[in-house]
């Protein structure tokens, strides 16, 4: 009895965690897999978006990302965030741009002076 005690509190304690990370190449490769749709990628990459990398908490409806890109293509980039209603926030070493789509927020974190982005992304 005490052994399945202890079971029970340690299983509660740990809890399940679904955290789901999923891989994409490129942007072509995300597209084929319908990962847009899912809507755990942001609502717009750039066109050499590569080595996009998410992970999607499924308990907690969140999700974070990262993906390379070429950095001539930022201007282009920021322009269509800014055209689907992002909000610009300077920080010290980056540009985050906060976009709200479907129900979800979307923080995108642009470092000045590598074409590494990452994302955060939390349901309204």
């Amino acid at each position: 009895m005490r052994f399945l005690f202890t079971i029970t509190i340690v299983l509660a304690l740990t809890g399940c965690n679904d955290v789901v990370t999923t891989h994409y190449a490129t942007l072509d490769e995300a597209k084929s897999q319908h990962a847009f749709e899912k809507g755990w990628l942001p609502p717009i990459l750039p066109d050499s978006a590569r080595t996009i990398v998410e992970r999607n908490d499924l308990d907690l409806n969140t999700g974070t990302g990262t993906f390379d890109y070429d950095m001539s293509e930022r201007p282009a980039f920021e322009e269509k965030l800014s055209q689907a209603g992002a909000v610009l926030r300077a920080e010290q070493n980056a540009d985050v741009l906060t976009v709200t789509t479907n129900g979800s927020r979307w923080e995108i974190w642009l470092p000045r002076r590598s074409g590494q982005a990452k994302w955060d992304m939390r349901q309204h």
